[in-house]
């Protein structure tokens, strides 16, 4: 055999072991929650999803990640609702599919994610994929913030910076930058980042 053929042979013996490997071994986090997951556990699924999504412990695989947020998203979990409706709607593990990612987005909604509430307000405020409804869009940016505000006022830094948000643009409740400003500085007194960016960049 040629030299040259020897070589070609040897980097695709190469390549076919890579791709037939895992980058990454899994960590001890991914496999604590796959054995607990392959047991019907929601929130095991729901984490063992954002591992495949966003590679951590494992390779990033989309269409596993898309598998177990609908095992969690179907026993009820919100969050799992949510990032199955934001794969429908990114296309990632799935094709496209804008009905289907609604469909998911306001199931998480109406079972209490907030990121879905005040996305599903938005949408109405937009007239986005949804008729144009004031009053709509109110009642689901309220029910976000009145969740934010009870997790605030325990002291969560991340609810007091949705708070503050909430205040800022009026997103059930009324403007009021002086109750914006009191909650972004609990955010940051806490190290919350984006709320000390929120300080600065509107100097409030």
């Amino acid at each position: 055999m040629k030299l040259g053929n020897v070589a070609i042979l040897i980097i695709g013996l190469f390549v076919v072991m890579r791709f037939s490997m895992p980058l990454f071994a899994e960590d001890d986090a991914v496999k604590q929650y796959r054995k607990a997951a392959e047991k019907g556990d929601a929130e095991a699924q729901y984490e063992l999803g954002r591992c495949y999504l966003l590679s951590k412990g494992v390779d990033q695989n989309f269409t596993e990640a898309v598998k177990w947020f609908r095992k969690a998203a179907e026993q009820g979990n919100v969050q799992a609702q949510y990032d199955l409706g934001y794969c429908y709607f990114r296309g990632k593990g799935v094709p496209k599919d804008k009905a289907e990612a609604e469909k998911w987005f306001r199931k998480a909604a109406e079972d209490g994610d907030t990121k879905a509430q005040r996305r599903l307000g938005r949408r109405y405020l937009e007239g986005n994929g949804v008729p144009f409804d004031k009053v709509e869009a109110e009642k689901w940016f309220r029910k976000a913030a009145e969740q934010w505000r009870k997790a605030a006022e325990k002291g969560d830094a991340k609810a007091q910076f949705e708070l503050g948000r909430c205040y800022l643009w009026g997103e059930g409740m009324p403007k009021d930058e002086t109750e914006a400003e009191k909650w972004f500085r609990k955010a940051a007194e806490q190290g919350h980042e984006n709320a000390k960016k929120m300080l600065e960049g509107y100097k409030i």
